[in-house]
């Protein structure tokens, strides 16, 4: 399984920000979404295919963070928690 680090960020409380998975190329090759911050917490999604449709989304398994998520078209909608965090993220296929 690979691993695509698709962001590594300081987050303000409530803070949002999208992320173009189609032009890293990753979109066609989902399998989960995994976030970790600074404190040894997690959030992980699981990735949900639609493959009538070619679509699909990320189906919340665990999340410590407080994390949001939002799928639309290749593109990731993410809003992170009530607090000040530092959080990476990164795509398996």
């Amino acid at each position: 399984m690979n691993n695509c680090m698709v962001i590594a960020k300081e987050f303000v409380a409530y803070e949002s920000v999208v992320i173009d998975l189609k032009s890293s190329g990753v979109a066609s090759r989902l399998n989960s979404l995994i976030f970790k911050n600074q404190r040894g917490k997690s959030a992980q999604f699981l990735w949900q295919p639609d493959n009538i449709q070619k679509r699909g989304y990320f189906k919340e398994v665990i999340n410590d963070l407080g994390v949001k998520i939002a799928h639309y078209d290749g593109f990731l909608t993410v809003t992170n928690g009530g607090g000040q965090q530092y959080l990476e993220a990164e795509v398996k296929m």
